[in-house]
């Protein structure tokens, strides 16, 4: 049979170069009648015969022929002989070096042409040229090329079938390529295109679907034309009519489908906008149907599909949601006959739709603060989900978060039991196996922020903060250099007993049930006592038997006053808020040593010591110097009043003097008669008048019984006050006494009848005093 037919070629193929047109014409028709029958015959004697390239250039030369029945027939055999792919490169070759003829250019002028069949040819020659890698460059490098890709796009929604099926089969064939896929996205009219093709997605005899859903699929395959796929309106009933292919019952077709589903689900826009769409439910209903076929290769081209769905976790949430396909892959996944390809892309979707396993036991370190460092082992599921991890401690959870370890601070002492629980949305693994840990009570760390609050001369007031990793049961100890002072859970601590003015180490440390922390020192120093004592304290002699003490508040005073106390040799003689007091009936020439000391709710603060001396007794010096008047005894017991607003004189700089031995001190006395408010008897009265020479002093005068003591001292300043009896003085007076004063202090005893003091500050000579008796 062969030998035959090479023997009709023999005899047809030279009459393709005879001169005349009509012995040609009937040698096309007759090789188009053997082409359609045996296609393998030609295409073998056009491999052999060494005139090959003269026969295909003598047909590539008719196609410029005015004939339309003989420019139908020689393209249908000249791409018929193409779907060889030795024949279709010789044809290329030949026409790249064609000077006299264009068949690139004069097949795209064929495809405007009215005669359906002369279309479909030329459609179907382009076709069979760009199915190899050598064709389809001739065809994009040619200049012809855009115009065209535009008639074929034209020509998509031919209404002949075959017409619109070989032009969808020149786009596939095109699209193969990377540069293929570039040039119809960069044509100028490349919308067009796009749109063309999506609307050729149908179930159709021709074909024009299956190539058009392998074009689509191409071109989604590259991100520009999936991005620009999915701009378009319509993208929207793209799904629809890919599913309507799927389930269409056209084996080509139905793959065709589920390669442009799966190359348009690969991004993650893709992927939202198949997942989104309404006909989504009926896409995975068909797929399971085609996972079912008997066909492995629309198994395969199922199972691609069912792959790339599950490639984003959206998808493996939607095909876990399906009741049946599960089941279904692992049945194929267990299938003896299930071929090789088919059980990877299967294997592959169980492990993205795998549940989550059951997670190991964590580990558990303790840290020296307590804490305790847990972590586990990170679990990256194929299906992309993100992980969410769950701490445990028996039943309370400790952490959630992505995280795969945690330091579970200040850990409670005792016996802890510690699981894993993995989650993503929609699974929860199993709980891992219980890490049992047990802790002790750490250590505590040392007291924080310590410093002194306040400090007296004998006290000082300390405070701390809680230790940074603070927990119950925390005591402190306070130090006094390594004397231990308290032990308390209190964060502040009184130091008392402490010397004044001296610098003091204190320190402080947390202790609990395990041990001690390290110390925390500072260095303070108490303050002097005088600072928190009265001040100032003066003592002013103003006799034999009477003192003058006045004194100032502290300082620097502590705590709230409650009232002052002065002590005299030891014994407390005053309590209260003043600060003066007049001590007296004191012993003559005796030492007196006078404390006051300030009462507060801090404590008692005592002033220095100051000692004084009362005056000498010289009652015997005052009998010899008497003048006039006569000694007798009082009728009444001596008393003596005072009055206690007195206050110590003041100073003036500008007349201090001293009282010398030629200064003296007259003592004017006379008489008068009165009666006793107590008997109404005439009682006999005396008025003594003094009068001072010289420089100022201060006198003091006192009665007693009989007698009146003059005492003179010199004062550094002045305060002048009076001190008067009730009754009025008398203008009589006697002849004045002197009385010799001598520094510091001298004494005078006159005869008096009546006992009182009177004490007078003298800023000039020749002043009276009035003594009343």
């Amino acid at each position: 049979m062969v030998t035959e037919g090479l023997t009709v070629m023999d005899s047809l193929l030279p009459r393709l170069l005879s001169p005349s047109p009509g012995e040609v014409q009937d040698c096309v028709a007759l090789l188009m009648s053997e082409v359609q029958n045996q296609c393998e015959e030609l295409v073998d004697a056009l491999i052999k015969d060494p005139q090959r390239d003269q026969y295909l250039a003598a047909m590539c030369r008719f196609l410029h022929t005015a004939n339309v029945r003989l420019c139908s027939n020689v393209a249908y055999i000249l791409g018929t002989a193409a779907e060889d792919p030795g024949v279709a490169v010789m044809l290329v070759n030949l026409a790249e070096k064609a000077t006299d003829w264009d068949l690139l250019g004069r097949l795209g002028a064929m495809l405007l042409w009215d005669d359906a069949e002369s279309v479909m040819n030329a459609a179907g020659a382009l076709g069979t040229l760009a199915e190899n890698s050598h064709g389809r460059r001739w065809i994009l490098s040619s200049p012809d090329s855009d115009f065209i890709i535009e008639n074929i796009t034209k020509l998509l929604d031919s209404p002949s079938d075959w017409t619109a099926s070989n032009c969808a089969l020149v786009f596939a064939r095109i699209s193969m390529c990377q540069e293929g896929c570039a040039r119809l996205l960069e044509h100028p009219k490349s919308d067009m295109i796009l749109q063309k093709i999506i609307s050729s997605l149908h179930v159709d005899e021709a074909g024009c679907g299956l190539n058009a859903a392998f074009t689509l699929g191409r071109l989604c395959d590259t991100d520009t034309g999936r991005r620009r796929v999915l701009e378009l309106e319509e993208a929207d009933n793209m799904i629809s009519a890919l599913e309507a292919m799927m389930s269409g019952g056209d084996a080509g077709g139905s793959r065709n489908a589920c390669f442009a589903l799966t190359c348009l689900a690969t991004s993650q826009a893709g992927h939202h906008h198949v997942l989104k769409s309404q006909h989504f439910p009926q896409v995975l209903e068909t797929l399971c149907r085609l996972l079912q076929s008997p066909e492995q290769d629309s198994c395969w081209f199922a199972a691609i599909t069912v792959k790339g769905i599950s490639k984003f976790p959206s998808g493996v949430l939607r095909l876990r949601q399906h009741p049946t396909l599960e089941s279904i892959l692992k049945k194929m996944a267990a299938s003896p006959t299930a071929g090789d390809e088919l059980l990877q892309e299967v294997e592959a979707t169980l492990r993205s739709l795998q549940r989550l396993p059951q997670p190991g036991p964590p580990t558990a370190k303790i840290l020296e603060s307590g804490s305790v460092m847990v972590a586990w082992k990170e679990y990256r599921p194929p299906s992309g989900l993100t992980v969410t991890y769950s701490l445990y401690d028996g039943d309370q959870l400790l952490y959630c978060g992505p995280s795969f370890s945690y330091v579970i601070p200040h850990c409670k002492p005792g016996r802890h039991h510690l699981k894993v629980v993995m989650e993503t949305e929609g699974d929860c693994s199993p709980a891992s196996p219980l890490t049992p840990v047990t802790v002790e009570e750490p250590l505590p760390s040392c007291p924080t922020d310590f410093q002194v609050l306040g400090r007296t001369a004998t006290k000082v007031k300390l405070s701390w903060s809680p230790p940074a990793a603070s927990s119950t049961g925390i005591r402190y100890v306070v130090y006094r250099e390594d004397i231990l002072v308290e032990t308390t859970s209190d964060l502040s601590c009184i130091v008392g007993g402490l010397a004044p003015s001296t610098s003091y180490t204190f320190s402080v440390c947390s202790c609990n049930s395990r041990g001690h922390s390290p110390r925390v020192s500072l260095v303070s120093r108490t303050m002097d006592r005088g600072d928190h004592a009265p001040d100032r304290l003066t003592v002013y002699v103003a006799g034999r038997s009477e003192m003058f003490i006045t004194w100032e508040g502290p300082k620097d005073p502590v705590g709230r006053f409650f009232n002052y106390e002065l002590s005299m040799n030891g014994k407390s003689v005053y309590l209260g808020t003043e600060r003066s007091y007049t001590a007296r009936r004191l012993t003559p020439s005796t030492e007196y040593t006078c404390t006051v000391c300030a009462i507060t709710s801090e404590g008692r603060f005592e002033s220095r010591p100051v000692t004084k001396r009362t005056a000498r007794d010289e009652y015997s010096n005052l009998n010899k110097n008497q003048t006039g008047g006569s000694r007798h005894t009082a009728s009444s017991p001596t008393a003596e009043t005072t009055d206690q607003s007195e206050k110590p004189p003041r100073t003036e700089p500008s007349r201090r003097s001293s009282l010398t031995k030629s200064q003296s001190v007259r003592l004017v006395m006379s008489r008068q008669t009165g009666k006793s408010k107590r008997d109404n008897k005439v009682l006999s009265t005396r008025t003594r008048c003094v009068t001072i020479e010289g420089a100022p002093v201060t006198l003091g005068i006192q009665v007693l019984g009989s007698d009146v003591f003059c005492s003179v001292s010199r004062r550094d300043s002045v305060t002048s006050w009076t001190a008067e009896s009730n009754d009025s003085p008398t203008t009589n007076q006697s002849s004045p006494t002197k009385v010799k004063a001598q520094t510091p202090l001298d004494t005078c005893k006159v005869n008096a009848d009546a006992g009182k003091s009177y004490r007078k500050t003298c800023s000039a000579p020749a002043q009276y005093f009035l003594c009343r008796v």
